[in-house]
Protein backbone atom coordinates (compact mmCIF):
# COMPACT_ATOMS: atom_id res chain seq x y z
CA UNK A 1 0.00 0.00 0.00
CA UNK A 2 1.53 3.31 -1.01
CA UNK A 3 2.44 5.90 1.45
CA UNK A 4 1.02 9.35 0.87
CA UNK A 5 3.91 12.04 2.01
CA UNK A 6 4.69 15.29 2.81
CA UNK A 7 8.27 16.45 1.23
CA UNK A 8 10.23 18.54 3.20
CA UNK A 9 12.85 20.95 2.32
CA UNK A 10 15.95 19.46 2.92
CA UNK A 11 17.91 21.85 4.98
CA UNK A 12 20.89 22.15 7.05
CA UNK A 13 19.84 22.11 10.79
CA UNK A 14 23.03 22.72 12.79
CA UNK A 15 26.89 22.18 12.19
CA UNK A 16 27.59 19.36 9.63
CA UNK A 17 23.54 17.46 10.25
CA UNK A 18 20.53 18.03 8.19
CA UNK A 19 17.39 17.06 7.29
CA UNK A 20 16.00 14.81 4.40
CA UNK A 21 13.29 12.98 5.59
CA UNK A 22 9.57 14.02 5.19
CA UNK A 23 6.96 14.76 7.96
CA UNK A 24 6.05 11.53 7.94
CA UNK A 25 9.28 9.88 7.95
CA UNK A 26 12.32 11.28 9.09
CA UNK A 27 15.82 11.08 7.60
CA UNK A 28 19.10 12.59 9.10
CA UNK A 29 22.46 13.22 6.58
CA UNK A 30 25.64 13.95 8.57
CA UNK A 31 28.70 14.99 6.27
CA UNK A 32 31.64 13.71 7.81
CA UNK A 33 34.20 15.08 5.30
CA UNK A 34 35.35 11.45 4.53
CA UNK A 35 31.46 10.16 3.03
CA UNK A 36 28.01 10.38 4.46
CA UNK A 37 25.94 8.70 7.30
CA UNK A 38 21.87 8.53 7.04
CA UNK A 39 20.75 7.93 10.06
CA UNK A 40 16.95 6.36 9.22
CA UNK A 41 15.49 5.70 5.33
CA UNK A 42 11.88 5.82 6.19
CA UNK A 43 8.64 4.30 3.81
CA UNK A 44 9.83 3.02 0.22
CA UNK A 45 8.22 6.25 -1.28
CA UNK A 46 11.24 7.93 0.67
CA UNK A 47 13.58 6.57 -1.48
CA UNK A 48 13.53 8.66 -4.36
CA UNK A 49 12.92 11.89 -1.84
CA UNK A 50 16.13 11.26 -0.18
CA UNK A 51 17.87 10.80 -3.38
CA UNK A 52 16.46 14.50 -4.64
CA UNK A 53 17.04 15.91 -1.02
CA UNK A 54 20.62 15.16 -1.30
CA UNK A 55 21.10 16.27 -4.40
CA UNK A 56 19.80 19.67 -3.90
CA UNK A 57 22.08 19.95 -0.88
CA UNK A 58 24.57 19.44 -3.30
CA UNK A 59 25.25 16.00 -2.34
CA UNK A 60 25.58 12.44 -3.97
CA UNK A 61 23.41 9.13 -3.18
CA UNK A 62 26.71 7.31 -3.74
CA UNK A 63 28.93 9.01 -1.56
CA UNK A 64 26.66 7.33 1.33
CA UNK A 65 28.86 4.92 3.33
CA UNK A 66 26.45 4.52 6.80
CA UNK A 67 23.05 3.83 7.15
CA UNK A 68 22.26 3.60 10.80
CA UNK A 69 18.56 2.56 11.60
CA UNK A 70 17.15 3.46 15.06
CA UNK A 71 15.08 0.41 14.90
CA UNK A 72 13.21 -2.19 12.41
CA UNK A 73 10.36 -0.55 12.13
CA UNK A 74 9.10 0.33 8.16
CA UNK A 75 9.01 4.03 8.91
CA UNK A 76 12.43 4.09 9.52
CA UNK A 77 13.88 0.96 7.02
CA UNK A 78 11.57 0.12 4.22
CA UNK A 79 13.44 2.45 2.03
CA UNK A 80 16.70 0.94 2.74
CA UNK A 81 16.98 -1.85 -0.21
CA UNK A 82 16.04 1.16 -2.93
CA UNK A 83 18.59 3.52 -1.53
CA UNK A 84 21.43 0.95 -1.54
CA UNK A 85 21.03 -0.05 -5.21
CA UNK A 86 22.31 3.67 -5.42
CA UNK A 87 24.72 3.91 -2.44
CA UNK A 88 27.02 1.01 -3.26
CA UNK A 89 29.21 1.44 -0.81
CA UNK A 90 26.49 2.08 2.07
CA UNK A 91 26.95 -0.75 5.22
CA UNK A 92 23.61 -1.18 7.03
CA UNK A 93 23.32 -1.61 11.01
CA UNK A 94 20.17 -2.77 12.49
CA UNK A 95 20.33 -4.22 15.89
CA UNK A 96 19.85 -7.89 15.51
CA UNK A 97 16.80 -8.00 17.95
CA UNK A 98 14.47 -5.68 15.05
CA UNK A 99 15.40 -7.78 12.08
CA UNK A 100 12.17 -9.24 11.80
CA UNK A 101 10.69 -6.35 10.68
CA UNK A 102 12.77 -6.45 7.77
CA UNK A 103 11.56 -9.58 6.20
CA UNK A 104 14.59 -10.58 4.21
CA UNK A 105 14.17 -6.72 2.53
CA UNK A 106 17.87 -6.40 2.59
CA UNK A 107 20.72 -8.24 5.13
CA UNK A 108 22.21 -5.89 7.43
CA UNK A 109 26.16 -5.68 7.43
CA UNK A 110 26.42 -4.64 11.19
CA UNK A 111 24.42 -5.64 14.56
CA UNK A 112 25.32 -2.83 16.99
CA UNK A 113 26.05 -3.14 20.84
CA UNK A 114 25.26 -0.76 23.96
CA UNK A 115 28.81 1.35 24.02
CA UNK A 116 29.59 1.12 20.17
CA UNK A 117 31.15 4.34 18.75
CA UNK A 118 30.74 4.37 14.81
CA UNK A 119 33.22 6.21 13.35
CA UNK A 120 33.92 8.14 10.10
CA UNK A 121 35.58 11.05 9.15
CA UNK A 122 35.21 13.77 11.93
CA UNK A 123 32.09 12.16 13.17
CA UNK A 124 31.61 9.41 16.08
CA UNK A 125 28.25 8.08 17.06
CA UNK A 126 28.05 6.40 20.19
CA UNK A 127 25.34 3.98 20.40
CA UNK A 128 22.97 2.75 23.45
CA UNK A 129 20.67 0.32 23.61
CA UNK A 130 17.19 1.68 24.71
CA UNK A 131 14.30 -0.99 23.79
CA UNK A 132 10.91 -0.47 24.76
CA UNK A 133 9.45 0.42 21.23
CA UNK A 134 11.13 -2.45 20.21
CA UNK A 135 13.50 -4.97 21.45
CA UNK A 136 16.25 -3.36 19.32
CA UNK A 137 16.19 0.08 19.87
CA UNK A 138 18.71 2.01 19.94
CA UNK A 139 19.48 5.88 20.14
CA UNK A 140 22.20 8.20 19.13
CA UNK A 141 24.50 10.68 20.36
CA UNK A 142 27.32 12.72 19.03
CA UNK A 143 28.93 16.13 18.31
CA UNK A 144 28.03 18.92 16.01
CA UNK A 145 29.94 22.32 15.98
CA UNK A 146 28.54 25.69 14.78
CA UNK A 147 30.74 28.86 15.19
CA UNK A 148 33.17 27.49 16.73
CA UNK A 149 31.27 25.97 19.13
CA UNK A 150 30.46 22.49 19.72
CA UNK A 151 27.12 20.84 21.24
CA UNK A 152 25.52 17.43 21.92
CA UNK A 153 23.05 16.55 19.18
CA UNK A 154 20.95 13.29 20.80
CA UNK A 155 18.13 11.00 19.36
CA UNK A 156 15.93 8.72 21.11
CA UNK A 157 15.78 5.78 19.15
CA UNK A 158 12.05 4.86 19.68
CA UNK A 159 9.76 6.93 21.64
CA UNK A 160 6.36 5.69 20.12
CA UNK A 161 4.53 4.74 22.94
CA UNK A 162 1.47 3.36 20.65
CA UNK A 163 3.16 0.13 20.09
CA UNK A 164 3.10 -0.15 23.87
CA UNK A 165 -0.32 -0.64 24.25
CA UNK A 166 -2.20 -4.05 25.29
CA UNK A 167 -4.04 -4.78 22.56
CA UNK A 168 -1.36 -3.61 20.28
CA UNK A 169 1.30 -6.57 22.22
CA UNK A 170 -1.24 -9.27 22.06
CA UNK A 171 -2.00 -8.78 18.35
CA UNK A 172 1.83 -9.56 17.84
CA UNK A 173 1.62 -12.81 19.69
CA UNK A 174 3.47 -14.51 17.07
CA UNK A 175 6.43 -11.82 17.32
CA UNK A 176 6.43 -12.54 21.00
CA UNK A 177 5.87 -8.75 22.00
CA UNK A 178 6.29 -9.14 26.07
CA UNK A 179 4.71 -6.81 28.74
CA UNK A 180 7.69 -5.92 29.49
CA UNK A 181 8.75 -3.96 26.51
CA UNK A 182 6.72 -1.53 29.40
CA UNK A 183 9.33 -1.43 31.82
CA UNK A 184 12.46 -1.86 29.27
CA UNK A 185 10.99 1.60 27.80
CA UNK A 186 10.75 3.57 31.27
CA UNK A 187 14.35 2.00 32.02
CA UNK A 188 15.58 3.39 28.59
CA UNK A 189 13.74 7.13 29.72
CA UNK A 190 15.66 7.18 33.18
CA UNK A 191 18.67 6.40 31.32
CA UNK A 192 18.65 9.02 28.76
CA UNK A 193 17.92 11.14 31.15
CA UNK A 194 21.54 11.11 32.14
CA UNK A 195 22.82 11.76 28.70
CA UNK A 196 23.60 15.95 28.09
CA UNK A 197 21.77 16.97 24.65
CA UNK A 198 22.15 20.29 23.48
CA UNK A 199 20.26 19.29 20.07
CA UNK A 200 17.68 17.50 20.31
CA UNK A 201 17.25 15.41 16.99
CA UNK A 202 13.31 13.90 16.50
CA UNK A 203 13.31 10.56 15.54
CA UNK A 204 9.89 11.69 13.59
CA UNK A 205 10.20 15.49 12.78
CA UNK A 206 7.19 16.79 14.72
CA UNK A 207 8.96 15.69 18.01
CA UNK A 208 11.62 17.99 18.31
CA UNK A 209 9.28 20.59 15.96
CA UNK A 210 11.65 20.40 13.01
CA UNK A 211 9.22 22.16 10.73
CA UNK A 212 8.74 25.00 12.79
CA UNK A 213 12.52 25.54 13.68
CA UNK A 214 13.28 25.05 9.66
CA UNK A 215 10.74 28.24 9.87
CA UNK A 216 12.33 30.30 12.46
CA UNK A 217 16.06 29.49 11.18
CA UNK A 218 14.76 32.11 8.52
CA UNK A 219 13.96 34.48 10.92
CA UNK A 220 15.88 33.99 14.52
CA UNK A 221 19.15 35.56 15.58
CA UNK A 222 19.64 31.82 17.44
CA UNK A 223 19.64 28.42 15.80
CA UNK A 224 16.32 27.15 17.59
CA UNK A 225 17.50 23.62 17.64
CA UNK A 226 19.98 24.58 20.18
CA UNK A 227 17.92 23.94 23.16
CA UNK A 228 19.70 22.05 26.41
CA UNK A 229 16.02 21.91 28.36
CA UNK A 230 13.91 20.47 25.30
CA UNK A 231 15.50 16.74 25.79
CA UNK A 232 14.19 16.46 29.69
CA UNK A 233 10.82 18.05 28.56
CA UNK A 234 10.39 15.06 26.09
CA UNK A 235 11.63 12.57 28.34
CA UNK A 236 8.60 13.61 30.66
CA UNK A 237 6.30 13.74 28.25
CA UNK A 238 6.72 10.12 26.83
CA UNK A 239 7.34 8.80 29.96
CA UNK A 240 4.09 10.53 31.58
CA UNK A 241 1.98 9.09 27.76
CA UNK A 242 3.11 5.53 28.32
CA UNK A 243 1.72 6.39 31.79
CA UNK A 244 -1.14 7.36 30.92
CA UNK A 245 -1.82 5.11 28.44
CA UNK A 246 -1.35 2.05 31.70
CA UNK A 247 -3.62 3.47 33.91
CA UNK A 248 -6.27 4.09 31.18
CA UNK A 249 -6.27 0.22 30.26
CA UNK A 250 -6.53 -0.46 33.44
CA UNK A 251 -9.99 0.77 33.08
CA UNK A 252 -10.57 -0.03 29.64
CA UNK A 253 -9.16 -3.44 29.87
CA UNK A 254 -9.94 -4.38 32.88
CA UNK A 255 -10.08 -8.46 33.36
CA UNK A 256 -13.11 -9.46 35.73
CA UNK A 257 -12.04 -13.28 35.95
CA UNK A 258 -14.74 -15.51 37.25
CA UNK A 259 -12.71 -17.13 39.80
CA UNK A 260 -13.26 -21.51 38.74
CA UNK A 261 -16.34 -19.67 36.81
CA UNK A 262 -19.06 -18.25 39.11
CA UNK A 263 -18.29 -20.33 41.70
CA UNK A 264 -19.82 -18.41 45.20
CA UNK A 265 -23.23 -19.72 43.16
CA UNK A 266 -22.78 -22.89 40.99
CA UNK A 267 -20.40 -25.98 41.04
CA UNK A 268 -16.64 -24.85 41.10
CA UNK A 269 -14.81 -25.21 37.71
CA UNK A 270 -17.92 -26.73 36.22
CA UNK A 271 -19.24 -25.70 32.61
CA UNK A 272 -22.13 -24.57 34.96
CA UNK A 273 -19.89 -21.96 37.01
CA UNK A 274 -18.10 -21.19 34.13
CA UNK A 275 -21.20 -20.17 31.86
CA UNK A 276 -22.73 -18.32 34.95
CA UNK A 277 -19.97 -16.38 35.00
CA UNK A 278 -20.01 -15.22 31.85
CA UNK A 279 -24.06 -14.54 31.67
CA UNK A 280 -22.78 -12.26 34.91
CA UNK A 281 -20.74 -10.44 32.90
CA UNK A 282 -16.89 -11.98 33.45
CA UNK A 283 -14.48 -10.73 30.68
CA UNK A 284 -12.30 -13.66 31.81
CA UNK A 285 -12.04 -17.12 33.31
CA UNK A 286 -9.89 -18.56 35.94
CA UNK A 287 -9.73 -22.52 36.14
CA UNK A 288 -7.41 -24.66 37.43
CA UNK A 289 -5.63 -27.42 35.38
CA UNK A 290 -4.04 -31.31 36.74
CA UNK A 291 -3.63 -34.40 35.39
CA UNK A 292 -5.64 -37.80 35.59
CA UNK A 293 -4.18 -41.12 36.24
CA UNK A 294 -5.10 -41.77 32.33
CA UNK A 295 -2.79 -38.55 31.54
CA UNK A 296 -6.54 -36.25 30.72
CA UNK A 297 -5.78 -32.47 31.54
CA UNK A 298 -9.07 -32.21 33.61
CA UNK A 299 -9.98 -28.30 35.49
CA UNK A 300 -9.68 -29.29 39.04
CA UNK A 301 -8.16 -27.06 42.03
CA UNK A 302 -7.79 -28.65 45.47
CA UNK A 303 -4.87 -31.43 46.00
CA UNK A 304 -7.43 -33.51 47.66
CA UNK A 305 -10.75 -34.87 46.46
CA UNK A 306 -12.16 -34.86 49.67
CA UNK A 307 -14.12 -31.26 50.01
CA UNK A 308 -15.26 -30.82 46.57
CA UNK A 309 -16.22 -35.00 45.63
CA UNK A 310 -15.98 -36.50 48.77
CA UNK A 311 -13.78 -39.11 48.17
CA UNK A 312 -10.14 -40.14 48.85
CA UNK A 313 -6.99 -39.43 47.23
CA UNK A 314 -6.32 -36.45 44.34
CA UNK A 315 -6.55 -36.79 40.45
CA UNK A 316 -3.78 -38.54 39.47
CA UNK A 317 -5.08 -41.44 41.91
CA UNK A 318 -8.30 -41.84 39.31
CA UNK A 319 -8.87 -42.20 35.42
CA UNK A 320 -11.32 -39.56 34.24
CA UNK A 321 -14.03 -42.31 33.56
CA UNK A 322 -13.83 -42.73 37.10
CA UNK A 323 -13.86 -39.16 38.03
CA UNK A 324 -17.16 -38.61 35.85
CA UNK A 325 -19.24 -41.21 38.22
CA UNK A 326 -19.16 -38.34 41.49
CA UNK A 327 -20.46 -34.72 41.52
CA UNK A 328 -19.05 -31.43 41.86
CA UNK A 329 -21.86 -29.77 44.36
CA UNK A 330 -22.87 -26.18 45.50
CA UNK A 331 -26.00 -27.01 47.34
CA UNK A 332 -28.76 -28.35 44.69
CA UNK A 333 -26.72 -27.51 41.89
CA UNK A 334 -24.43 -30.45 40.52
CA UNK A 335 -21.95 -30.72 37.67
CA UNK A 336 -19.01 -32.94 36.45
CA UNK A 337 -15.30 -31.95 36.04
CA UNK A 338 -14.55 -31.00 32.88
CA UNK A 339 -11.34 -31.35 30.65
CA UNK A 340 -8.93 -28.56 28.98
CA UNK A 341 -10.12 -30.00 26.14
CA UNK A 342 -13.54 -29.31 26.19
CA UNK A 343 -13.71 -26.35 28.34
CA UNK A 344 -11.82 -24.40 25.43
CA UNK A 345 -13.61 -26.31 22.59
CA UNK A 346 -16.40 -24.31 24.16
CA UNK A 347 -15.12 -21.10 25.27
CA UNK A 348 -12.46 -20.10 22.49
CA UNK A 349 -14.93 -18.23 20.55
CA UNK A 350 -15.57 -15.99 22.89
CA UNK A 351 -14.18 -12.78 23.73
CA UNK A 352 -12.83 -14.12 26.66
CA UNK A 353 -9.54 -14.02 28.68
CA UNK A 354 -8.17 -17.33 30.10
CA UNK A 355 -6.16 -17.54 33.20
CA UNK A 356 -5.28 -21.29 33.53
CA UNK A 357 -3.50 -21.81 36.89
CA UNK A 358 -1.25 -24.64 36.58
CA UNK A 359 -2.09 -26.88 40.17
CA UNK A 360 1.01 -29.33 39.48
CA UNK A 361 4.39 -29.05 37.76
CA UNK A 362 5.14 -31.76 34.86
CA UNK A 363 2.42 -30.59 32.91
CA UNK A 364 3.25 -27.53 30.86
CA UNK A 365 4.35 -29.15 27.49
CA UNK A 366 0.79 -31.07 27.44
CA UNK A 367 -1.19 -27.67 28.39
CA UNK A 368 0.78 -25.90 25.95
CA UNK A 369 0.20 -28.14 23.17
CA UNK A 370 -3.45 -28.22 23.84
CA UNK A 371 -3.90 -24.30 23.69
CA UNK A 372 -2.23 -24.56 20.49
CA UNK A 373 -4.95 -27.47 19.11
CA UNK A 374 -7.06 -24.77 19.91
CA UNK A 375 -5.42 -21.64 18.68
CA UNK A 376 -5.67 -19.66 21.78
CA UNK A 377 -2.37 -18.85 22.15
CA UNK A 378 -3.44 -15.00 22.42
CA UNK A 379 -6.32 -15.51 24.66
CA UNK A 380 -4.50 -17.49 27.50
CA UNK A 381 -2.21 -16.26 30.14
CA UNK A 382 -0.66 -19.36 32.34
CA UNK A 383 -0.36 -18.69 35.99
CA UNK A 384 0.82 -20.59 39.01
CA UNK A 385 1.92 -20.67 42.67
CA UNK A 386 5.17 -22.74 41.22
CA UNK A 387 7.29 -20.83 39.79
CA UNK A 388 8.84 -23.62 38.20
CA UNK A 389 5.68 -24.63 36.33
CA UNK A 390 5.64 -20.84 34.63
CA UNK A 391 9.67 -20.94 34.04
CA UNK A 392 9.62 -24.56 32.72
CA UNK A 393 6.04 -23.43 30.73
CA UNK A 394 7.81 -20.26 29.29
CA UNK A 395 11.00 -22.56 28.11
CA UNK A 396 8.74 -24.82 26.12
CA UNK A 397 5.78 -22.33 24.87
CA UNK A 398 7.84 -18.92 24.83
CA UNK A 399 4.93 -17.32 22.59
CA UNK A 400 2.28 -17.82 25.67
CA UNK A 401 2.24 -15.35 28.45
CA UNK A 402 2.62 -16.12 32.23
CA UNK A 403 2.24 -14.46 35.40
CA UNK A 404 3.14 -15.58 38.68
CA UNK A 405 0.62 -15.96 41.73
CA UNK A 406 2.53 -15.05 45.22
CA UNK A 407 1.75 -13.21 48.96
CA UNK A 408 4.40 -10.43 48.52
CA UNK A 409 4.13 -9.51 51.98
CA UNK A 410 3.65 -12.51 54.19
CA UNK A 411 3.65 -11.40 58.32
CA UNK A 412 6.49 -13.79 58.46
CA UNK A 413 8.95 -12.67 55.93
CA UNK A 414 10.26 -9.19 55.19
CA UNK A 415 8.29 -8.18 52.22
CA UNK A 416 10.08 -5.98 50.23
CA UNK A 417 12.80 -8.33 49.80
CA UNK A 418 11.07 -11.13 48.50
CA UNK A 419 9.27 -8.63 46.33
CA UNK A 420 12.83 -8.12 44.64
CA UNK A 421 13.71 -11.54 44.95
CA UNK A 422 10.04 -12.55 42.98
CA UNK A 423 10.57 -9.58 40.06
CA UNK A 424 14.12 -10.57 39.63
CA UNK A 425 12.80 -13.80 38.85
CA UNK A 426 9.66 -12.81 36.57
CA UNK A 427 12.23 -10.22 34.79
CA UNK A 428 15.06 -13.49 34.11
CA UNK A 429 11.93 -15.37 32.23
CA UNK A 430 10.16 -12.89 30.55
CA UNK A 431 6.69 -13.11 32.97
CA UNK A 432 4.07 -10.70 31.52
CA UNK A 433 1.68 -10.65 34.99
CA UNK A 434 2.57 -10.43 38.89
CA UNK A 435 -0.53 -11.73 40.41
CA UNK A 436 -0.06 -10.64 44.21
CA UNK A 437 -2.68 -11.06 46.76
CA UNK A 438 -5.53 -8.69 47.70
CA UNK A 439 -3.72 -7.35 50.68
CA UNK A 440 -0.52 -6.56 48.68
CA UNK A 441 -1.93 -4.18 46.82
CA UNK A 442 -1.57 -0.16 47.37
CA UNK A 443 -1.51 2.54 44.81
CA UNK A 444 1.99 3.20 45.50
CA UNK A 445 2.85 -0.52 44.55
CA UNK A 446 0.49 -1.13 41.50
CA UNK A 447 2.42 1.69 39.94
CA UNK A 448 5.73 0.65 40.69
CA UNK A 449 4.82 -3.02 38.90
CA UNK A 450 3.36 -1.22 36.16
CA UNK A 451 6.47 0.81 35.36
CA UNK A 452 8.45 -2.49 35.67
CA UNK A 453 6.18 -3.31 32.91
CA UNK A 454 4.00 -5.86 34.28
CA UNK A 455 0.23 -6.27 34.32
CA UNK A 456 -1.12 -6.95 37.64
CA UNK A 457 -4.11 -8.79 38.54
CA UNK A 458 -5.23 -10.02 41.91
CA UNK A 459 -6.27 -12.95 43.59
CA UNK A 460 -7.70 -13.61 47.63
CA UNK A 461 -10.70 -11.10 47.09
CA UNK A 462 -12.64 -12.34 50.17
CA UNK A 463 -15.63 -9.23 49.79
CA UNK A 464 -16.70 -6.40 48.17
CA UNK A 465 -15.08 -4.24 50.13
CA UNK A 466 -11.80 -5.71 49.12
CA UNK A 467 -13.16 -5.69 45.48
CA UNK A 468 -13.33 -2.42 45.45
CA UNK A 469 -9.93 -1.41 46.99
CA UNK A 470 -7.62 -3.54 44.52
CA UNK A 471 -10.00 -2.24 41.74
CA UNK A 472 -9.58 1.44 42.84
CA UNK A 473 -5.11 0.94 43.47
CA UNK A 474 -5.31 0.47 39.57
CA UNK A 475 -5.10 -3.54 39.32
CA UNK A 476 -5.40 -4.86 35.64
CA UNK A 477 -7.65 -7.35 36.69
CA UNK A 478 -8.54 -9.54 39.76
CA UNK A 479 -10.30 -13.37 39.76
CA UNK A 480 -13.40 -12.92 41.91
CA UNK A 481 -15.55 -16.14 43.25
CA UNK A 482 -18.96 -13.51 42.59
CA UNK A 483 -18.27 -11.31 39.35
CA UNK A 484 -21.45 -10.01 39.20
CA UNK A 485 -20.77 -7.37 42.11
CA UNK A 486 -17.54 -6.67 40.09
CA UNK A 487 -19.18 -6.29 37.07
CA UNK A 488 -21.66 -3.63 38.61
CA UNK A 489 -18.93 -1.62 40.53
CA UNK A 490 -17.13 -1.47 37.09
CA UNK A 491 -19.94 -0.31 35.32
CA UNK A 492 -20.43 1.94 38.58
CA UNK A 493 -17.06 3.55 37.49
CA UNK A 494 -18.25 4.73 33.87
Amino acid sequence: MAVNLTKMTPFRMIGNLYFVGTLEASSHLIDTGDGLILIDTGYVENAPLIIESLAELGFDIKDVKIILHSHGHGDHTLATAELLKHAPLAKTYVKKEDEIFLRGRFEPDYDMSDGDVIRLGNTEILILETPGHTRGTVSFFFDVTENGVTYRAGMFGGAGTNQLKKRYLDSATKWRFPYRLRGMFFDSVERLRREKVDVFVGNHARQNKTPEKYELMKTASANPFVDPTEWGIFLDAVEARLMGIIKDESRTEFVNYAHRGASTYCPENTMLSFYTGVYMGANGIETDVQKTKDGVLVLYHDDTLGRILGIEGSIKDYTYEELLAYDVKNGELRDKIPTLDDFLSHFKNFDLTFAIELKVAGIEREVADMIRKHGCEGKVIITSFIFGAIEAMKECAPELRVGFLTRLYPKDVEGDEKEKRVIADLIRIGADEICPAAGDFTPERVERWHRLGFRVRSWDISNRDVMKAVCDAGADGMTVNFPDKLTEYIKEQV
